[in-house]
């Protein structure tokens, strides 16, 4: 906020009274503080901080869904080649005629999941052949422990499944996507067209986690909650009671699918820097606090 200084100017005019102009001043800033004060309640900033965002990522074209892995020394992401996607380290991991998503990483790090021609498949970091788990609707997601959750059809409904286990009976309409453990493997949460929904990994009812359309989300290292994408901004949403959500970030940029590793750095794929719709980077953000 700039502050500007200036003198007063003496004149032979008549002397006037300074109470209406010290009344309309104090109108003034009693107006600009109700103005903050209710912008401030509209929108719940986070308190200022100091955040690093480091970019990953320099290539024609878009990297999406970046996944970071357990140890936090890498991140998977899809990119295209020739016409297909394909899932990256560095560099291509995949490479059959196909379309390839949602890369996510094995407890150890040394490994990773993908969809693929309606199955997910496992595949070492380093490359190599690619081994298929389970057939499924799309991309499925490890627990600390190694299990698989993953969506399957069954007649018209679908089933949420752990390893062999049915935890849901879901309805056949909708797309299933962005299946995500909590930190604590008690919970799944997942993506019903643009609705997060939650459910107890020993299974019941999901319950919906948020009222705002969301692109995708991660959970919070600490279990408190998730962070989500929508409208291309980053929200945090909590699931502890007596806390509201409140925006992480603002600008022109666009921040989708983001993921989180389990020290707090936040991964996600950025749009607009380039001024291209169709182009998209992976950064990491360290340092973001909610």
């Amino acid at each position: 906020m700039k502050s500007d200084a200036g003198g007063i100017a003496r004149d032979s005019k008549p002397h006037r009274s300074r109470v209406p102009w010290a009344l309309a001043l104090t109108v003034g800033l009693c107006s600009g503080l109700a103005g903050y004060v209710i912008h401030a309640a509209r929108v719940n900033r986070t308190p200022k901080q100091v955040v690093t965002v480091k970019r990953l990522t320099d290539m024609p074209g878009a990297e999406e869904m970046p996944a970071v892995s357990p140890d936090g020394k890498s991140v998977a992401f899809v990119a295209t080649v020739g016409d297909k996607r394909q899932i990256w380290i560095g560099k291509p991991i995949t490479k059959d005629d196909a379309d390839h998503f949602g890369p996510r990483w094995t407890p150890d790090s040394k490994s990773l999941i993908y969809f693929s021609n309606n199955s997910i498949w496992e595949i070492p970091a380093t490359g190599g052949d690619a081994r298929k788990l389970v057939d499924a609707l799309g991309p499925g997601d490890l627990s600390r422990d190694g299990k698989l959750a993953f969506f399957q059809r069954d007649g018209e409904g679908v089933d949420l499944m752990v390893d062999g286990r049915t935890v849901a009976k879901l309805p056949g309409s909708g797309t299933y996507s962005n299946l995500r453990w909590s930190p604590d493997d008690k919970k799944i949460a997942y993506l019903r067209d643009q609705d997060v929904m939650v459910v107890n990994a020993s299974g019941g009812g999901p319950v919906r986690a948020t009222d705002v359309i969301i692109q995708g989300f991660t959970w919070a290292p600490d279990n408190s909650g998730l962070i989500v994408s929508t409208h291309g901004e980053l929200w945090f949403v909590s699931r502890v009671e007596g806390r509201t959500r409140s925006q992480l970030t603002f600008g022109e940029l666009s921040y989708e699918s983001p993921d989180m590793s389990p020290a707090g750095s936040l991964v996600v794929s950025r749009r607009g820097l380039s001024g291209q719709a169709s182009d998209a980077d992976i950064v990491m953000f360290s340092g973001l606090k909610w």
